[in-house]
């Protein structure tokens, strides 16, 4: 099981993110997510912390993948994948302090930039694929060497979240 939770919350052609105030990436903007407690499910986890970060209530996240890492020698780490259409949910103005960073809604064209270095580094080896909506859920990977990506795979997915 993994132990994090990003959803990308979508709204027309721009994603709610979040600078983040703390590490790790802290200065970076990111989508909104964060750990699982026990016993929580992936989709549980998500909507509660989409609540507790933006103060909005994601009725239907659509689970899209994992996000797996190898960073410094370290052990396989990873995070549940989701989208957010928020399209019926209410709107919510930005900038937008919070206790986790400062949220505003992004465009799609900014986000994807080759130039744009602003977004958690990961952010660039997934984003473009996941928001391919025929896409079927997959497992991407990142590899790093310090705080860069140095290679990235995308494989199959093989299991079932809920």
């Amino acid at each position: 099981m993994l132990r994090y939770t990003l959803a990308l919350i979508r709204k027309n052609d721009k994603f709610l993110m979040i600078n983040r105030e703390k590490s790790p990436w802290q200065g970076a903007w990111n989508g909104i997510g964060g750990k699982l407690e026990p016993g929580e499910t992936a989709t549980a986890c998500v909507i509660r912390e989409i609540r507790e970060e933006t103060g909005l209530q994601a009725v239907n996240p659509v689970f899209r993948g994992i996000v797996t890492w190898h960073a410094d020698g370290e052990a396989r780490q990873g995070m549940y994948l989701f989208i957010v259409n928020a399209g019926d949910i209410r709107a919510l103005a930005t900038p937008k302090r919070t206790r986790e960073g400062v949220l505003e809604w992004k465009t799609e064209a900014w986000l994807l930039s080759e130039k744009n270095f602003g977004t958690v580094p990961t952010l660039r080896c997934f984003m473009r694929e996941v928001l391919q909506r025929d896409n079927a859920p997959k497992e991407y990977h990142c590899y790093f060497d310090g705080d860069t990506v140095i290679k990235r795979q995308i494989s199959p997915l093989t299991v079932k979240i809920e």
